[in-house]
C-alpha cells in the first residue's frame, strides 16, 4: 500500500466518523453534566485543561463519552461532548 492509499483509507475513516456524530447524542439534563461542543484544534486535553485547569484529566472526558468515541486522539470538529463535573 502506498502513501497515497494510506491517506485516502485515513480520509475515508475520518468521514466515516464524522458522519457517523453528525447527530449529536441526546444529553440528559443534569446538574453534574455540561457539555462541550468541539471546535478546531481541540484535543481531549485542552478541554479538560478549560475545565478542570489540568490536561491530564481528559480520561474524565472520554470515559462519559465512551458511545460517541472509540479513541481519546479521534474526536471531531461539531462533536457535543458531556463534560463531567
Amino acid at each position: 500500500m502506498n502513501i497515497f492509499e494510506k491517506v485516502k483509507n485515513i480520509g475515508s475513516e475520518l468521514l466515516n466518523d464524522v458522519q457517523k456524530n453528525d447527530t449529536p447524542t441526546p444529553v440528559t439534563k443534569s446538574e453534574n453534566v455540561r457539555t462541550y461542543t468541539v471546535k478546531e484544534g481541540d484535543t481531549l486535553s485542552s478541554i479538560a485543561k478549560e475545565f478542570y485547569h489540568q490536561p491530564s484529566q481528559y480520561m474524565r472526558i472520554f470515559e462519559e463519552n465512551k458511545e460517541q468515541l472509540t479513541n481519546p486522539d479521534n474526536i471531531a470538529i461539531g462533536q457535543v461532548l458531556r463534560i463531567p463535573e
